[in-house]
C-alpha cells in the first residue's frame, strides 16, 4: 500500500501527463474524496496508507477524467457561493463567474428594492443553485425556480430539499417565464448564450455538459430576446433583470433591453476577470 503524499504525486503526474488543466489542485480533490479526508488534514495525513479499495475507486475516477468528463459530475457535487450542490449530466456546471449573479441579485434585494418580501423567478435554473442560494439569504422572498427539463428540475428539487427551503421556492417547467404563475420583481437568468458554431471549439469538458444548457442561437442571443419579450407582461413596474452573459453581447443587449423599456436603464458588473458578465435592466430607471 502506498502513502498519501506517494499517490497524490502520482495522480497529479498522470492528470498532468494526460493534458488535464489544474492537475495538482484535481489530483488533490480526487484523492480527499476517495479517502474522505477534508481538505485541511490533507497535509497533516500526508503518511496515512491508502488502500487498494481506495486506490482502485481512485483508478476508476481517473479513467472518467481521462475521457474529459468533467470533475464536478464525477465528484457529483459543487461548491457554489458557500454551499455544496449536487451535481449530475442532466444540468450545466455552476460556475465562480455566475456567483456575481448571486452578489448582485442579492444586493439588489437588499438595497435597490422597495422591501425584501420579494418575488423572484431563476429562469433556467438548472441544479438549482442559484435559487437555493437566493432562498438562504432572502428567507421573506417567494421565489420561483423555471428549467424545461424534468430530470433537471429533478436535481433541483433535490437541491432545494437538501438544503432546506422547499417551504420558499416553487418549481415550475415550460418556456421561460411562461411557467412563471404571476408578477415578479426580480428576474435573474443564466440562459444559454454561447453561440451555436462556437461550440464546437469549447474545451472537452465543457462539451460534455448539456447543449440546451449551453447554445444560444446563431448570435448566443435567442433565449434572451424571448426573456425580454416575455418580460413586458411578468415584470412589475419597478421590477428588475439581472442577465449573465459574454461580454461582447453585453451591447447589443442593453440596447434591446431600452427597445422593450424604453423608461428603464441598463448597468454592467465585471466578473472575477474584469470581465462585463451581468448585465442589471431597471424597468423604470431609479431616480
Amino acid at each position: 500500500m502506498a502513502l498519501l503524499r506517494t499517490v497524490i504525486q502520482d495522480t497529479h503526474q498522470k492528470l498532468e501527463a494526460a493534458g488535464i488543466p489544474d492537475a495538482r489542485l484535481e489530483a488533490e480533490v480526487l484523492v480527499m474524496n476517495v479517502m474522505r479526508l477534508p481538505r485541511q488534514s490533507i497535509f497533516a495525513e500526508q503518511d496515512t496508507e491508502v488502500s487498494e479499495q481506495q486506490q482502485a475507486a481512485l483508478d476508476a475516477f481517473l479513467e472518467r477524467r481521462y475521457s474529459r468528463e468533467p470533475l464536478a459530475y464525477i465528484l457529483g457535487q459543487r461548491e457554489f457561493y458557500g454551499i455544496s450542490v449536487i451535481i449530475t449530466p442532466a444540468a450545466l456546471i455552476p460556475r465562480p463567474e455566475t456567483e456575481g449573479l448571486v452578489e448582485q441579485a442579492l444586493f439588489m434585494a437588499m438595497m435597490g428594492m422597495e422591501s425584501t418580501d420579494l418575488t423572484i423567478a431563476d429562469v433556467g435554473t438548472g441544479s438549482g443553485a442559484i435559487a437555493v442560494n437566493l432562498a438562504i439569504h432572502l428567507p421573506a422572498a417567494k421565489i420561483f425556480a423555471v428549467d424545461v427539463e424534468d430530470s433537471v428540475l429533478d436535481l433541483a428539487a433535490y437541491n432545494i430539499r437538501a438544503h432546506g427551503v422547499a417551504d420558499r421556492v416553487t418549481l415550475a417547467i415550460g418556456d421561460l417565464l411562461d411557467a412563471v404563475p404571476e408578477p415578479v420583481d426580480l428576474i435573474v437568468a443564466n440562459l444559454p448564450y454561447i453561440p451555436t458554431d462556437r461550440i464546437p471549439t469549447l474545451q472537452p469538458e465543457v462539451q460534455k455538459e448539456p447543449a440546451l444548457a449551453l447554445d444560444g442561437g446563431p448570435d448566443g442571443l435567442d433565449l434572451i430576446r424571448r426573456l425580454l419579450i416575455q418580460a413586458e407582461d411578468k415584470l412589475k413596474d419597478n421590477g428588475i433583470i439581472l442577465l449573465e452573459m459574454d461580454p461582447d453581447q453585453v451591447p447589443v443587449v442593453q440596447e434591446l433591453a431600452l427597445k422593450h423599456f424604453p423608461e428603464g436603464s441598463t448597468s454592467v458588473d465585471k466578473d472575477l476577470a474584469g470581465m462585463d458578465r451581468i448585465l442589471t435592466i431597471y424597468r423604470q430607471a431609479p431616480e
